[in-house]
């Protein structure tokens, strides 16, 4: 099984699906510090631990940072017959796609969760 690579706004369409897991790789401070609303938080290192709690009949949309660490546990997870997707810039770009679609003046963390979806307008 393979998994695939998908952009911000493709995420934004995914995570809607009823079958899907958002998972962030990041270490549970990282976590709690701000994450994407809706996220379980597995940190990458524990990932192998828990794997055995994940249902295969799930799509698992991994973030890290930055992308690295989800391409890896998402190519393993993979192998094991998992779907994964990956988005490519991790939370970086999560975090950059909020704030170029919000005011200056406006945070993109409430109640500690981003909504990595445009605003209403």
């Amino acid at each position: 099984m393979e998994f695939q690579t998908i952009s911000i706004r493709e995420f934004n369409e995914y995570r809607k699906r009823p079958d899907a897991w958002v998972i962030d790789l990041r270490s549970k401070e990282e976590f709690e510090e701000v994450h994407v609303e809706g996220a379980r938080n597995i940190p990458f290192e524990d990932l192998k631990m828990y794997r055995k709690y994940l249902p295969k009949d799930k799509l698992y949309i991994l973030y890290c940072d930055r992308g690295s660490s989800s391409l890896m546990a998402a190519r393993d997870l993979s192998r094991e017959g998992y779907r994964t997707v990956t988005v490519v810039g991790g939370f970086q770009a999560v975090v950059q796609n909020r704030q170029k679609h919000t005011s200056s003046q406006q945070s993109a963390a409430v109640d500690k969760n981003v909504d990595s979806r445009e605003p209403r307008r």
